[in-house]
């Protein structure tokens, strides 16, 4: 061998050293790419806010003021609308209600319909901003004629940050005729 020939060896213990360091860097790599708007970011992301999972049927509502259930919702300052009874017709799953959000609200809510007998939900709704009311639904199943006691169940979500708040289960019975 002359003085000018080189030869680099590697041994197999430095590969797999080097190829070890070599995955770590590409893994941290793509987490940080992954992850750099939700460690960075001023704001709340959209999955964060739910601003993609506004319910399609929540419209400005005009109707009269629903009793208020304030007193009964363990978070000062959100408004919840009571629900004494609410009159269906027997044998049909898209029915006409008011499931409202009243106007000032500082949360969107979910509304979800629940059997006490049975604990069977019939309806939950995607978010419904303030102010806002859905006044039809479709139920997972059409109810005989009879009187069933049922929970409407009151998620909230902030609207400004887009984290969960105290909601509110509010006692009700289903009138269907």
């Amino acid at each position: 061998m002359s003085k000018n020939d080189s030869q680099i060896v590697i041994s197999k213990k430095t590969f797999i050293i080097a190829l070890i360091v070599l995955l770590l860097l590409v893994v941290g790599a793509v987490t940080v790419a992954l992850n750099w708007n939700n460690w960075f970011s001023d704001g709340p992301s959209s999955s964060q806010t739910g601003e993609f999972d506004i319910d399609k049927n929540a419209d400005d509502w005009n109707g009269e003021k629903l009793p208020d259930k304030t007193d009964d919702a363990p978070a000062a300052g959100i408004k919840i609308p009571g629900y004494p009874s609410i009159t269906l017709p027997k044998d049909q799953k898209t029915v006409n209600v008011a499931l409202l959000n009243p106007e000032g609200n500082p949360c969107y809510f979910t509304f979800e319909i629940v059997l006490k007998d049975t604990g069977g939900s019939l309806y939950k709704s995607k978010l419904v901003p303030p102010g806002k009311a859905i006044t039809e639904i479709t139920m997972s199943r059409a109810l005989p004629a009879g009187e069933y006691d049922a929970t409407i169940k009151i998620t909230t979500t902030s609207v400004a940050d887009g984290s969960a708040m105290n909601g509110a289960n509010v006692e009700t019975v289903l009138i269907v005729k």
